[in-house]
């Protein structure tokens, strides 16, 4: 939930900081649009002040005729050459610096050139002479690239009575420069107010967001807490003041603490209901050991007593001592559950612990096993040293007991079983591995459980109680360890990890 309240947070600032930075960057190219404009208008303005100052000594090129010759107007007198005349032309008072000014007549430039900033006449190159030529009919200002030094002009030409025309150019350079900085000026004031924007955003934005992330912490903290077990109270809610912090904050708030309330409540209930059912399993169980015993007591003594009974009634006598056995032990396996259960879930010690010898204990229960199941092959595995473990000796011999005893009962004749048992690593593992058909892989997942079967049959003779399992990992749980199982046609492996130290 966090990092979906950051990402969120992130995201709105980037998308507050486009659109910033969008609004910047669309006005300023209005700006740039509209100062463009507005300086070429002035350079136009110039321009058309500088022709007209050059049109108003247009007249004097009645005399500027290049040498003599006949016509039907017959022979002309000599006339001087444009060199006199080009101080009239370029460099007229009142015009810019770098204003270029060009007479064409009859289809041949007569004068041209322009004044810089010193005041130091200078004449057209051919590139910029070739460039003016399109410009011998009337044409109102347009923007012109004369190349080399002088780059862009806005030019204009018009007419003179005496059918020559006057090309006048002013340079652009100005109007992009000014230009230029203008846009560096809108791109460094986009860019910072791009960033302030951002930060204004998240400053906001998180605070605005905060009192969700309470909202999301109160969430985190509830899923840490373990809900399969045990009298669980989820007191953790959603602060009043976070409530009223933002209507939507208050919804989602107020959904999550009720919510919990509901949650608790039901989990109150699933505890009650726990533990009296545990309590009357604890109770019944014990209850039920005197009662056993005595009906176990009564059918030896009748035997004893009575050898000559009849076969059937023998027999029934034994199956009632038999079954007096199974149920007792049914009867002890609860008892340890209920005990394991309530210690665990109250607090307290599972087990006594003592130093005991793992190593011993794995060896007796697979010789017992050996004797039990003739008809598996059984093989054992052992560290040199003695393994040795914290815990209750009792409890942990029935664990390795009852892996053995699962191992014999639930694999055919002949299935090969090894039992071996490692420290390393300042853990004890013991594994118990057979070659027999493998757990159904629809049992895997609950072979823990208690009252879990592998078969359908529910009460036959030397049957499982479905609590062996069980048990093991209860024990091994109360020891700080745990079991795993992992299972297929051929091969099966249960394996209990103990710590060596509490």
């Amino acid at each position: 939930m966090r990092v979906l309240l950051h990402s969120l947070r992130w995201r709105i600032v980037l998308i507050a900081a486009a659109l910033v930075a969008a609004a910047c960057l669309i006005i300023g190219g209005i700006t740039l649009l509209a100062l463009r404009g507005y300086l070429v208008g002035q350079l136009d303005d110039r321009l058309a002040s500088s022709a007209q100052r050059v049109d108003r000594i247009g007249g004097k090129l009645d005399r500027l005729q290049p040498g003599s010759g006949t016509g039907d107007a017959g022979p002309r007198e000599p006339q001087p050459s444009s060199g006199d005349f080009v101080g009239e032309f370029v460099g007229v008072p009142g015009q810019a610096p770098q204003t270029i000014v060009a007479v064409f007549d009859d289809d041949e430039i007569v004068v041209n050139g322009f004044v810089d900033a010193a005041g130091k006449r200078h004449q057209l190159d051919e590139s910029a002479q070739h460039a003016l030529a399109g410009f011998r009919t009337s044409t109102p200002p347009t923007t012109v690239d004369l190349g080399g030094e002088l780059g862009r002009y806005r030019v204009a030409s018009s007419s003179l009575p005496g059918g020559a025309m006057i090309v006048t150019g002013v340079p652009l350079a100005p109007v992009d420069s000014t230009v230029w900085q203008v846009t560096w000026v809108i791109l460094a004031v986009a860019i910072l107010a791009t960033l302030a924007g951002a930060g204004v955003a998240a400053v906001v934005i998180g605070r605005s967001l905060r009192p969700l992330g309470r909202v999301a912490a109160t969430a985190a903290s509830v899923t840490g807490v373990r809900l399969d077990r045990g009298d669980v109270r989820l007191s953790a809610r959603v602060a009043e003041a976070d409530l009223a912090s933002t209507e939507e904050v208050g919804q989602v708030g107020a959904a999550l603490n009720a919510l919990l309330a509901h949650v608790d409540e039901a989990l109150s209930v699933r505890h009650t209901s726990e533990e009296t059912m545990r309590r009357f399993v604890a109770d019944a169980s014990h209850e039920l050991r005197t009662p056993l015993a005595t009906v176990r007591a009564y059918a030896q003594l009748s035997s004893r007593q009575h050898p000559e009974l009849p076969e059937d009634l023998e027999r029934n006598i034994a199956r009632i001592d038999r079954e007096s056995v199974r149920m007792g032990e049914l009867v002890d396996q609860l008892l340890l559950l209920a005990r394991l259960d309530a210690d665990g879930r109250a607090g307290r010690p599972a087990v006594q612990r003592t130093e005991v010898n793992l190593s011993f204990l794995v060896a007796e229960a697979a010789g017992d096993a050996r004797l039990a199941a003739s008809d598996h092959t059984w093989s054992l595995d052992l560290d040199p040293e003695p393994v040795l473990v914290n815990g209750d000796e009792s409890q942990l011999r029935r664990l390795v007991a009852n892996l053995l005893a699962n191992a014999a009962t639930h694999t055919p004749s002949g299935t090969h079983v090894t039992v071996s048992l490692h420290a390393a690593n300042g853990m004890n593992v013991l594994r118990v591995q057979d070659d027999g058909p493998g757990v159904p892989a629809e049992l895997q997942p609950t072979v823990f459980d208690r009252f879990a079967r592998g078969d359908s049959a529910r009460n036959h003779d030397g049957g499982s109680t479905g609590l062996g399992l069980a048990i093991v990992r209860a024990i091994a749980e109360a020891h700080g360890g745990r079991v795993t199982l992992e299972s297929a046609p051929g091969r099966t492996v249960f394996q209990v990890t103990l710590p060596q130290e509490p």
